[in-house]
């Protein structure tokens, strides 16, 4: 019988401390990259189990998926957070959250996740994943499932933010506005896939088929937060030329928008017209009209595709496309 590798002799193989390789199992992105190539390849060469984890496995056949994200607290990832739950929860297994806050950290968990015997299987929200990271999770046979990443080899829910763009200029259009105007974030995290620029991009190719182009002043782009929207939309709206009506690249921002139309004494929708996109739950609380994009539903889709694969994991890769829906309320 072959002698089972244990976490020295991975140290050994790849030069390093056992430290090292304990850090890289537990904080990977407090390794340096060519430091987790060396242990990962020894892990493979090795076929190395963590010590621990294969005990409790042994002990009681513990089903666990991870959930990597760049957002914890962010409405629309908590909703999808929430789809997967309800999925996961009758089925047995168990949800562990890896949330990302560095480009750094994003690459020590796709190194490290495949390789330490943690989760059975993962669903990435978007976040970029590299052919690299595919390969290397289909190496160890651990199911990569990705919400809103647009790679072609992973099973993925995906939703079109162009369209989502065109169908915010058509419904702005049909209700009269003519000096549209759009709020967007810059600046999201660099490790996070950015949407809004897809949005805007049909946004204003529709306006302008339409035969209402944007004037430049009226797109806005700020840094993350709410603040920090409600600070850029007062200075939009306090322009003597100002926008009759704002897209917002998410419902977090147009509530931002809301406040600061508030302070100025701006009436909504009279003379304001507020859409947002998302559709989060506080969106009907606030009555924002806004874009549908599903979100619990998205991550149910990609719980039961995770479930799917466990089972059987020679299915064929496949892709959910969500339908985009106005929904209509009072700021509009």
């Amino acid at each position: 019988m072959s002698k089972i590798a244990t976490i020295y002799d991975v140290a050994d193989q790849a030069g390093v401390s056992i430290t090292t390789v304990s850090r890289f199992l537990n904080d990977p992105d407090k390794v340096a990259a060519g430091t987790r190539n060396r242990i990962e390849q020894s892990m493979n060469e090795l076929q190395f189990v963590p010590r621990a984890d294969a005990a409790a496995r042994a002990r009681k056949a513990t089903r666990r998926v991870g959930v990597l994200t760049p957002f914890l607290t962010a409405q629309s990832f908590v909703q999808r957070f929430a789809g997967i739950h309800e999925i996961l929860r009758p089925e047995g297994y168990e949800l562990i959250t890896y949330v990302v806050d560095t480009q750094r950290q994003l690459e020590g968990y796709l190194s490290m996740l495949p390789v330490s015997g943690k989760i059975d299987a993962l669903i990435a929200l978007a976040l970029p994943i590299e052919d690299e990271d595919v390969q290397r999770f289909a190496s160890h046979r651990i199911p990569l499932v990705a919400i809103e990443v647009p790679h072609p080899e992973i099973p993925r829910i995906t939703i079109d933010d162009r369209h989502g763009g065109e169908l915010a200029a058509m419904y702005l259009v049909s209700k009269g506005y003519r000096q549209p105007g759009f709020m967007g974030e810059i600046g999201e995290p660099p490790y996070s896939l950015h949407a809004t620029e897809h949005r805007l991009e049909g946004y204003s190719r529709k306006l302008s088929v339409l035969g209402y182009p944007m004037d430049e002043e009226h797109i806005c782009f700020h840094p993350y937060g709410m603040e920090a929207t409600y600070t850029a939309a007062l200075e939009l709206l306090a322009k003597p030329f100002r926008p009759d009506a704002l897209f917002c690249a998410s419902d977090f921002q147009a509530i931002g928008v809301i406040r600061a139309a508030r302070a100025l004494d701006i009436q909504i929708p009279a003379e304001l017209g507020v859409l947002g996109f998302d559709d989060i739950e506080v969106a009907e609380y606030m009555e924002l009209s806004t874009i549908r994009q599903s979100l619990d539903h998205s991550g149910q889709i990609a719980a039961a595709m995770v479930i799917d694969l466990l089972k059987n994991r020679q299915q064929p890769v496949r892709e959910v496309k969500l339908e985009l829906h106005i929904v209509e309320r009072h700021t509009t």
